[in-house]
């Protein structure tokens, strides 16, 4: 651990807050930030190294801590044109008003504090963790459940086809991350995004060891037009998860 103030003295840590390249003058702008929004220290990964969890295309993902607390920290990269974080924590906001995603702590720009999220992949623990048939159904349910939610409240993650880099399966449940590309929208399609997802050909023998069923195309068609509990229930009894 690496208080903020040893870190503002360490020149060579001090700007890998800045990335893909070193600029001490954005580097000082994440280091302002973070001190505003009360974090108070920065995990390690060696001594020469801070703790880098997340790399995107719009941003890296460090972790900090915060009243003693692990947090995660989002960091815009310094190549990435829109440093306002405005919008994702919006958005952010707007699911965990659903009771869905990692919970948002604040911003400034360009960084998000935000619960730290630790876990696997949905796809390389369906793949490779060998869960109970009981663990995986009960994971599939809730994933399904949380993206009837955002459906509802006409919030549209956007990415949920490639659940595997968007859902984390940790030791509570799995969370639904990285809302950066999240909108509003009268016709959201997280649950549709899902299904696709489930019914790709990496997870073939994943449904296959499960049970699971083929979704209708008229249940579906008639799931987006009213995002109603009644058809959510049928679309999960054709798939075999109820």
């Amino acid at each position: 651990m690496l208080k903020i103030e040893e870190l503002r003295r360490n020149h060579h840590l001090l700007l890998q807050l800045s990335y893909p390249s070193p600029d001490p003058d954005y580097a000082a702008l994440v280091l302002g930030a973070l001190e505003e929004l009360g974090v108070e220290a920065l995990e390690l990964e060696n001594p020469e190294r801070l703790r880098l969890i997340g790399k995107g295309f719009r941003n890296i993902v460090l972790v900090g801590f915060r009243g003693m607390v692990r947090v995660a920290l989002k960091v815009r990269r310094l190549d990435y044109a829109v440093k306002s974080t405005f919008r994702e924590a919006y958005m952010l906001e707007q699911a965990n008003r659903v009771g869905v995603g990692p919970k948002l702590l604040g911003h400034r720009d360009p960084v998000l504090v935000m619960s730290l999220v630790e876990g696997v992949d949905l796809t390389k623990w369906l793949l490779h963790s060998n869960p109970p048939s009981s663990a995986a159904r009960h994971t599939l349910l809730e994933v399904a459940m949380q993206c009837h939610r955002l459906d509802r409240a006409r919030i549209d993650h956007r990415e949920l086809s490639d659940a595997s880099k968007h859902v984390i399966v940790t030791q509570g449940g799995p969370v639904i991350i990285d809302f950066g590309s999240a909108g509003f929208s009268s016709r959201p399609k997280n649950l549709t995004s899902f299904i696709n997802y489930i019914s790709s050909k990496e997870l073939e023998k994943v449904r296959r060891d499960l049970g699971l069923g083929w979704v209708e195309r008229q249940t579906l068609r008639r799931y987006k037009e009213t995002y109603s509990g009644e058809d959510f229930e049928e679309l999960l009894s054709e798939m075999k998860l109820l």
